[in-house]
């Protein structure tokens, strides 16, 4: 009965009050989580200017990806260019760089010995890193794509639509769906 009744309210354009309420809330959470990350500038592409606040950068976030960079390396400015593209569409990750002349204790601690390199940070502990270009394709002209499935593998992003294909039907039923409802079942 209650069901009919929620139908009936639902297409007469009425939401019950309890799922009114409990949207606005989730609304009110997103804007807060959105202004939080607006003032850590999330969304941007940052440099990291000093080596005393790397910690702080990486500690602070849940998920972080930093560049070690160098002005003269052509490559380091090829993946400039890719990282800000998606600083700006993965706004729940921290982006951000730093200057290998300016943060040598980091680099020797982490063992930065080849630019470009990108290290992937969640809750301030490193869970991947891109070295170069060679899990990029080994080319200058890779897609930002490319780098965006390599840091959705790492978990410091989610790429929207990366269920795996082969689990999915027409139907948008999982493999696992159609096991449980075989023809053995009845």
């Amino acid at each position: 009965m209650r069901n009919v009744q929620l139908l009936d309210e639902l297409e007469c354009g009425e939401i019950p009050a309890h799922i009114r309420e409990a949207r606005l809330a989730e609304f009110k959470r997103q804007a807060k989580n959105f202004h939080e990350f607006a003032d850590k500038q999330h969304g941007q592409y940052t440099e990291i200017e000093e080596e005393k606040n790397f910690l702080a950068v990486t500690t602070s976030e849940d998920k972080c990806v930093v560049h070690f960079f160098h002005d003269d390396f052509r490559r380091c400015a090829i993946m400039d260019t890719h990282l800000k593209v998606l600083a700006e569409k993965y706004f729940e990750t921290k982006f951000a760089k730093i200057n290998v002349t300016k943060a040598k204790f980091f680099v020797d601690k982490l063992k930065i010995r080849v630019l470009p390199a990108v290290v992937c940070f969640n809750k301030g502990v490193v869970v991947d890193r891109i070295v170069g270009f060679d899990d990029l394709g080994n080319t200058d002209s890779f897609p930002v794509s490319v780098l965006e499935h390599r840091l959705s593998a790492s978990g410091v992003i989610k790429v929207k639509g990366s269920e795996d294909p082969k689990n999915k039907s027409i139907l948008g039923r999982t493999q696992k769906d159609e096991e449980s409802n075989s023809d053995d079942d009845w």
